[in-house]
């Protein structure tokens, strides 16, 4: 079972097409990115704490800068930022683990972003990962949000 300080709460980690599909109106998943993120906004998907990592950070922020422009990327990251999702910062230990990890997926075209998330969400006892790549997370053992729980 996932850790939570809200019984009938669902931990929830964020992935960056997640947020890029949020931020990006011309994306071809915003309706669906934007449903799912007002919906747990309003309460009606009860996904609680709300997570992502420094890395799907900087993968958003690259994203937007190539596919936007620098003002888009730095909107996207103050808004995350100033939401309540927590940043994690993976650690030395998180890394290794990671690379070991991303080395045992070699028949799997997985990135080492994902991978990362998979391993922070583990240590964190997350299930749940709000991703637009739903096989890379049920691979790694993850429920796909939307995909898999029918939000949006």
């Amino acid at each position: 079972m996932s850790r939570t300080d809200d019984p009938g709460a669902t931990p929830l980690f964020i992935d960056t097409g997640a947020f890029y599909a949020r931020f990006v109106e011309t994306a071809q998943r915003h309706d669906r990115a934007t449903a799912v993120f007002e919906a747990i906004g309003a309460g009606e998907a009860v996904y609680r704490p709300l997570y992502t990592s420094t890395y799907v950070l900087d993968e958003l922020a690259t994203l937007l800068l190539g596919h936007r422009d620098h003002e888009a990327a730095a909107v996207a990251l103050d808004r995350v930022r100033q939401s309540p999702t927590t940043a994690v910062h993976p650690d030395k230990a998180d890394f290794n683990t990671t690379c070991e990890q991303f080395a045992r997926y070699d028949d799997h075209a997985i990135s080492f972003t994902d991978h990362m998330t998979g391993v922070l969400a583990a240590e964190r006892e997350i299930e749940h990962v709000f991703t637009f790549d739903p096989d890379h997370f049920r691979t790694l053992g993850f429920t796909a949000v939307p995909d898999d729980t029918g939000e949006a």
